[in-house]
C-alpha cells in the first residue's frame, strides 16, 4: 500500500459583529482553514472502540495498531494491527496525527498515553481525562514525535460507549 496526501486540516473560529458606532464589517476571531502536510507517511490506521460493560479497558499500542481488550470485555473493531487491505502494518516509528472521534460517547472518557518517550508524553494533549462527550479531537505533530513503546489505554465508562480513533505515521 502506498499513501499519498496524508494531511490534517482544522479550522477553529468565530465572527463578531460590532455594535460600536461607525464600527462595521465582520471581525473573525481565531484561525481559519490550517493544514498540517505529512509528506512521508506510509503508516495509516483506523479502529473503533465499543463499551459492552460499565469501564471497559482497550489499550492501543501506537507502534504496531494493535488494539487489545485491557478490562471487561470492549468489542474492537480493525484495531488488529492489519491496514484496510488487510496487510500487517510496518512499526510505527514517527507519530504525525491522531483524531479522537468522541461523538459516541455519552458519559466520559480517558485517553490515557504511557511508555518510554518523554516526547509522547510532553505533547499531553493526548490525555483527555473526563472529557465533555460529543465532538472531535485532533492533536499533529507535523514534524513527527518518536514512537517506541508507547501505548494509549482507552477507558469507556458507559455500556454502548464508542469511541473511533485514527492515527497517521512513518515508518522507520
Amino acid at each position: 500500500m502506498t499513501l499519498s496526501g496524508a494531511k490534517a486540516r482544522f479550522q477553529l473560529n468565530a465572527t463578531a459583529t460590532p455594535t460600536g458606532t461607525l464600527v462595521t464589517g465582520p471581525n473573525v476571531i481565531g484561525q481559519g482553514l490550517g493544514t498540517a502536510s505529512f509528506s512521508d507517511a506510509d503508516i495509516a490506521y483506523s479502529f473503533k472502540v465499543t463499551a459492552t460493560g460499565a469501564a471497559d479497558v482497550a489499550t492501543l499500542t501506537f507502534s504496531s495498531g494493535v488494539v487489545a481488550q485491557t478490562t471487561g470485555t470492549p468489542t474492537i473493531t480493525d484495531g488488529d494491527g492489519n491496514d484496510f487491505e488487510g496487510v500487517t502494518l510496518p512499526t510505527m516509528a514517527s507519530l504525525y496525527g491522531i483524531l479522537v472521534d468522541v461523538s459516541g460517547v455519552a458519559s466520559g472518557f480517558r485517553f490515557l498515553t504511557s511508555g518510554s518517550s518523554e516526547d509522547i508524553v510532553s505533547i499531553g494533549v493526548l490525555d483527555y481525562s473526563d472529557a465533555s462527550t460529543g465532538g472531535t479531537i485532533l492533536q499533529t505533530m507535523p514534524n513527527g514525535v518518536s514512537i517506541g513503546a508507547e501505548s494509549a489505554a482507552i477507558h469507556l465508562e458507559e455500556i454502548g460507549d464508542s469511541i473511533t480513533v485514527s492515527v497517521i505515521g512513518k515508518s522507520s
